[in-house]
């Protein structure tokens, strides 16, 4: 069985990689298409959902807690305050450094306590029955608010970076 550190950092990583990717095409089809920045990143599938911005940002603060409390570190929060995707990009960034800084011994599989009231047995379980759920929940939305906007993306810009070519295929 693949290590804690194994099924999760590097696994959040290539997928935040991907929705880096994916907004970059969007940003891309917007200029293409003339469409506002502003209109892509405040865009709702319905009216009592959060836009992209929130989902990039609740991507970011799943990665960010779950390495808070599986490596049993003092969380800081971060201002959910990005309003551009320059802003974006940077927030995805700054994540993804601070997931590179864990040390696979760090991550301890001691029971995590969430918001005071839920019990998690494992960091193995909170990873695999909250944090990479979440993760994907917010991620897929991200997706299919981008799609629902015309941004020309497939499964694989979902799938990026989890595949690699076949050296010389």
């Amino acid at each position: 069985m693949a290590s804690l550190y194994d099924q999760s950092i590097p696994v959040l990583i290539k997928y935040l990689q991907g929705f880096s990717a994916m907004i970059d095409k969007s940003a891309a089809y917007a200029d293409e298409k003339g469409i506002s920045h502003d209109a892509l990143l405040s865009y709702r599938l319905v009216p009592d959902q959060r836009p992209l911005t929130y989902q990039v940002q609740s991507c970011c603060n799943t990665i960010v807690w779950f390495i808070d409390r599986a490596c049993r570190r003092e969380h800081t929060a971060i201002a959910d305050d990005e309003t551009t995707i320059a802003q974006l990009q940077a927030r995805i960034e700054r994540t993804i450094k601070y997931a590179m800084s864990v040390d696979a011994a760090e991550l301890s599989n001691e029971p995590i306590t969430m918001l005071d009231r839920f019990y998690f047995v494992s960091a193995q379980t909170y990873l695999s029955e909250f944090a990479i759920p979440n993760f994907h929940f917010h991620l897929s939305t991200g997706y299919c608010i981008l799609r629902t906007q015309g941004v020309p993306l497939d499964a694989m810009d979902y799938l990026l970076n989890v595949f690699k070519p076949i050296p010389g295929a």
